[in-house]
Formats: C-alpha cells, structure tokens, sequence
C-alpha cells in the first residue's frame, strides 16, 4: 500500500538527503582518498598500515550507505561503524611521516568526518560533535608529538584546517536537519490539509443526503399525510391503507440505508419486511451466496418490488436473496394484488408474474455485478 501524499514528502526529502550524503562519502573517499594514498604510498610509515586502515574505512563506507538507504542504520549499529571508522582514521595519522599532520599526505581525519556525517546523519547531534571532536583531536596529537605547536602559524594552519573540514562538515549536518525539519512541517501542512478537504467531503455530502431525504418526505409522504389530515384519504380504505404501508416500508428503508450492517441490502430488506410483520404478516427470509458490495442507488431499486410486494401482503410473504454467477436477485413470493407498472433502472432487471387463480404475486429484481476494469499496466509501489 502506497503511503499518503503528505508522508510521501518526507520520505521522499529524507531519501534525497540520504543519496547526496553516500555520494559525497563515496566521491571523496573512494577518489580524493585514493589519490592521496597512491600518490604518498612511499612515505608513509608503513605504508600497508595506511592501506589497511583506507580498506577498513572503505568497508565501513559499503556497509553504512547501505544501511543508510535502506533506512536500517540503527543507533548501535551507527555508533559501532563510528568507532570502528575513528580507529582506523587514528591509524592512518599514525602513519603520516613527521611535520606532515596538516599537508597533501594527511586524508584520515578529515575522511572521518564526513563518514560521521553518513553514519551519525539521523542521531542526534551532540554524537556528530563529539566525533569531529575527536578528528580535530587527532590532529593536534599528531603536530604535538612533532613538536609543531610552537609556532603561531602552525596554530592557524590548525584553526583554518578545522574550521575548513570539521566546520563544513557540521554545518552540512546542521543544513540536512533544517531541509528534514521543513519536509516534516510540509508533511504535517499536507495532513492537516487532506484532512480539511475530506471533512468538507463528509459534511457536503451527509448534507446532500439530508436534502435528498427531504425532498423524498416532502414529494412523497407529505402529500398523504396532508390528505389524512384533510379527511381526502380514509385510514379505513384498503387503497389507503396499503399506501400508507407502502410509504413506512419506504421511510424505514430510508432510515436502514445510513445503519452499519454486515450486509446493508439485507440489512434495507429486513426493514422493509418489519412493517408487514407490523400488520401481522407472516415473513420468511432466505439468503443463498456471498453478497458483494451493492451501491445504494442499485440497492434502492432492487429492494423496491419486494418492498411493494410486502406492504400489500395480507397472510405471508416468501423474500429469497440469491448470489450467484456474477448476479443479484432479489425475489418475492406473497398473496398480495399485482402491483401496478415498476420503474426499472439500467443496471437492474425486473420480473413480475401474478397468478390470479392462487392470488399469489411473484416479483423477481435482478442486478448484474459488474466486471473490474482490466489494466494493461502494472503499478510500482517504491520502498524508500
């Protein structure tokens, strides 16, 4: 499952983020290292020191960019790859020949900064601090035992080296916090967001539902209250009677359409089953099959024989809910009159046959499920 738009931002800035810090350890290590190394390799002390400690920081480089890009560079594992970094860029400054700590041969400590910037890019600061830290500090050891803190220039060629390296490396980490805090505050726009627009969606569309209810009350159950009222229509008359049975059974189902059901058309078909039972009418509900999901427009047609099937049943009605073979059907059998012409829609199949002899009704709805739409494309989900 694909995650929601405004998380998407986020993941999106942190893997950008994560990319450009892997190439720019692996541009500088795998190439400025390299170069350094090659072009020096006589004059280091020993030399298979320095090799080795370029190869253990090479490994630590494989391992950390992958896990970085798969976003499983835990905290153990990032302090473990850190440590096991600093040792080896300790090495190499072991290795460097005497009074050349700050020159074209010295890559360690500032190589080890930056794999602080790839191992230590989602821990918290202060460990970032510390390490550069250290490679500040392995710089001075290493000028200390040649004996060149006496002078004020190798003081400044300290200062300008750190300031140069370990400082661009903190303001780069203090740069990629600052883009993940803004993707983070974009994130949380975007839900906050989503959430304004799918509250305005429910509220405008429950207030549709209520003036469509309105309207349906209004059109049709208003008029034969009015002529009760007037004393147009008798309660007594069996027309009247079975009108009135015909709107409740309407209004119920109005009423079921907006109750959490398992199975909303049963759900709607029982509702509109209670009001015979109201007038004592013996109702027996059979369902075959697993039923898909109806919409409500099909659901309001297909329960709209039966429903007039059941409010003109007198004795016992028979509802029969099948599915089966890409179709539901919806059938009554009641001893009820034959109800007049039932409009149909497109996507539901209506059958009426009375048998006046028995005085039997049956009414059959029928709604053809339709197909899933076919793509030709398969869609790619991207695990960040």
């Amino acid at each position: 499952m694909s995650a929601p738009p405004g998380e998407l931002i986020a993941v999106r800035y942190t893997h950008v983020i994560s990319v450009v810090v892997v190439v720019i350890v692996a541009i500088w290590h795998f190439g400025y290292d390299s170069m350094v190394l090659v072009r020096g390799w006589s004059r280091y002390e020993p030399a298979w020191a320095a090799l080795a400690a370029w190869l253990v920081l090479s490994v630590v480089q494989l391992i950390g960019s992958t896990l970085l890009l798969r976003s499983a560079l835990r905290g153990r594992a990032a302090q473990a790859l850190t440590f096991v970094a600093l040792l080896a860029g300790a090495v190499a400054v072991a290795t460097y020949p005497k009074g050349q700590a700050i020159s074209d041969l010295s890559w360690a400590a500032n190589t080890v900064g930056w794999f602080g910037v790839l191992l230590l890019l989602q821990r918290p600061i202060h460990e970032l601090v510390a390490l550069l830290s250290c490679t500040v500090a392995m710089t001075v050891i290493a000028l200390g035992v040649s004996g060149e803190l006496d002078t004020p220039v190798s003081w400044a060629r300290l200062i300008t080296t750190s300031f140069t390296t370990a400082g661009i490396q903190l303001t780069f980490a203090l740069l990629t916090r600052q883009l993940h805090h803004a993707a983070e505050l974009a994130t949380r726009a975007a839900r906050a967001q989503a959430d304004r627009m799918a509250r305005q969606v429910a509220e405008e569309t429950r207030h549709a539902e209520r003036r469509r209810r309105y309207r349906y009350m209004r059109d049709r159950i208003a008029p034969l209250l009015r002529d009760l009222a007037d004393g147009r229509a008798h309660p007594g008359h069996d027309a009247v009677r079975r009108s009135s049975a015909i709107e409740a059974a309407r209004l119920r189902r109005l009423f079921a359409e907006t109750e959490a059901a398992a199975h909303t058309l049963l759900h709607e078909l029982r509702a509109c089953a209670d009001i015979a039972e109201r007038r004592d009418v013996d109702v027996t509900f059979v369902c075959y099959g697993e039923l898909p999901d109806v919409p409500v427009a099909v659901r309001r047609w297909l329960t709209e024989g039966p429903l007039l099937a059941l409010a003109s049943a007198e004795v016992s009605a028979r509802v029969t809910v099948v599915a089966a073979a890409g179709e539901v059907t919806v059938s009554v059998v009641a001893d009820a009159a034959a109800p007049g012409t039932l409009r149909t829609s497109g996507s539901t199949d209506t059958s009426v046959i009375f048998d006046e002899k028995e005085n039997l009704l049956w009414l059959e709805t029928r709604w053809r499920v339709p197909r899933p739409r076919s793509t030709s494309a398969s869609s790619t989900i991207t695990r960040w």
